[in-house]
């Protein structure tokens, strides 16, 4: 009877509580680091993506500074030092590449089911990020 005590002890604790947060942390920040290495080894071809409008600043430069900041979540979550800040801050880069990038092209016949489907990916991974920074103690 006490084995089976510390059996679900154990369960409760260290495998149900711990574990899986972690382990989902570490999993999306290395896509996060991964995404943010895929902006700068292909930051020419990302670059024809950024809207007219942000003009102001070459379209490169936004592809860097947005992998830039890809990365630094990536740290923050693998470091566990101001998780809170950087997974707000990436949850509203990811729902404003929703609005900026993937809407507009919603109504266009070509390009508007791919534009769902990056839509809602970046959706999913801003709520992720919220989830994340939701949990966080620092």
């Amino acid at each position: 009877m006490n084995l089976c005590r510390l059996h679900l002890l154990i369960y409760t604790f260290m495998i149900k509580n711990y574990i899986p947060s972690n382990v989902a942390r570490m999993l999306f920040a290395a896509t996060m680091a991964l995404f943010g290495v895929f902006h700068f080894l292909g930051a020419k071809d990302m670059a024809g993506m950024v809207p007219a409008y942000l003009g102001f600043i070459p379209a490169e430069i936004w592809v860097y500074l947005t992998g830039l900041g890809l990365l630094g979540a990536a740290a923050s979550f693998i470091l566990d030092q101001k998780v809170k800040l950087s997974g707000y801050l990436l949850a509203l880069m990811l729902v404003l590449f929703a609005l900026m990038l993937h809407v507009p092209c919603l109504g266009d016949a070509a390009k508007g089911q791919l534009a769902m489907v990056m839509m809602l990916k970046d959706l999913g991974l801003a709520m992720c990020a919220v989830l994340i920074a939701n949990a966080s103690e620092n």
